[in-house]
């Protein structure tokens, strides 16, 4: 096997675009609620009647599904790729700032310890 500091840049190299996906993916999320708050009050402040609008609301929802779908495949893909981390043997990397999907923190990294 490789060695331990390659092994941990590419555990790396993967790791940090799929966190930065996953925070695209809420901010995406945040955004399109922020789109149906604004369209529903804009719709009350503007005195539409209540069907204005509707199929657009009915395609943002469509759309947070689809997301949410999105979301649900790349989280699961994180666990996909955590299974490979655990195969090449690096662990105590921690790419989430949530600890949802990476394990809990630890005190320093063991892993630093072996890259010498």
């Amino acid at each position: 096997m490789t060695r331990i500091a390659t092994r941990i840049d590419v555990v790396r190299s993967v790791g940090a675009p799929l966190c930065e996906a996953e925070a695209h993916l809420d901010a995406a999320f945040k955004l399109l609620a922020e789109v149906q708050i604004a369209a529903v009050e804009g719709r009350a402040k503007a005195r539409l009647p209540l069907d204005t609008g509707h199929d657009a609301l009915a395609q943002i929802v469509q759309a947070q599904q689809a997301l949410m779908n999105t979301r649900n495949a790349v989280h699961s893909a994180h666990y996909g790729f955590r299974a490979v981390q655990d195969t090449m043997g690096v662990d105590d990397q921690e790419f989430g700032d949530h600890g949802d999907t990476p394990r809990e923190a630890k005190v320093g990294l063991t892993v630093v310890a072996h890259a010498a």
